[in-house]
């Protein structure tokens, strides 16, 4: 009963296609991060990133779970994350501060010629931490409603998928990045959005799932919502007033 249940609220394939999010984080992260572990990394690279594998992990187990009928798992393993996203949200945050010094201390943190010479060390810290910032609220508000609605499957269901692919962008955008510079191809707008427009093409696919079975749409609405006002804000915020200001605020 509990894998038609979990077959009725998400795409049957789906929990076998999280899988990749394995590869994809470790080649995505391998020359930043996989490849230096034993060089002089603050602490924190290793807290955040310890502590997102779990979650990452957690997150991959959790439907199958549910497809083999392990639900006292399921719920021991949910009730776990209580106590390890309030550590993966703290670490990111310091991770975003640590970047934001990083780029205004002046190290070359993106590649040459990318913003103007006289551009403030200010706003090109602000600059540098709008991705990570996007991904970080992401993960806080669509975890924090899986969690509220943890007794209704499809909003659970589609706001924890929505919190596990936002290690899609993270690790996806890097893994792109990583090989258009092995092809010699350039990191136009297609390959700076292919991740946005995953995401959001899964879950335009998710509503259409759950319009033709006759179950509710306003978690997948909210969903397409918070990630095309995401995308809006990664857009506008480099560069404005108000973001140089609260991330000098958060940040600095």
């Amino acid at each position: 009963m509990r894998a038609s249940l979990l077959k009725r609220v998400t795409f049957p394939w789906f929990p076998w296609a999280l899988l990749l999010l394995l590869p994809i984080t470790f080649f995505g992260f391998y020359p930043s991060y996989f490849g230096k572990i034993t060089s002089s990394l603050p602490p924190i690279y290793h807290v955040h990133s310890g502590t997102m594998l779990l979650w990452l992990a957690m997150s991959l187990a959790q439907p199958f779970l549910i497809h083999f009928n392990n639900i006292k798992l399921h719920k021991t393993i949910g009730k776990v994350s209580y106590a390890l996203m309030p550590l993966i949200i703290v670490s990111g945050y310091f991770i975003l501060r640590f970047s934001y010094h990083r780029a205004l201390s002046g190290e070359a943190v993106v590649p040459p010629n990318y913003y103007p010479e006289d551009l403030p060390m200010h706003i090109k810290a602000a600059d540098f931490v709008v991705i990570g910032s996007v991904y970080w609220v992401w993960l806080m508000v669509y975890y924090a409603l899986g969690v509220y609605f943890r007794k209704t499957a499809v909003a659970h269901a589609t706001f924890m998928l929505a919190a596990t692919l936002t290690i899609l962008g993270p690790a996806g955008d890097r893994l792109i990045d990583h090989i258009c510079d092995a092809l010699d191809w350039p990191f136009n707008a297609v390959a700076g959005n292919f991740v946005f427009g995953l995401v959001a093409a899964v879950f335009v696919g998710l509503l259409f799932m759950h319009k033709k079975k006759n179950l509710e749409l306003q978690p997948t609405v909210t969903v397409l919502v918070i990630h095309a006002l995401g995308i809006f804000l990664f857009y506008t915020m480099p560069f404005h007033p108000l973001w140089n200001r609260l991330s000098a605020f958060l940040f600095s």
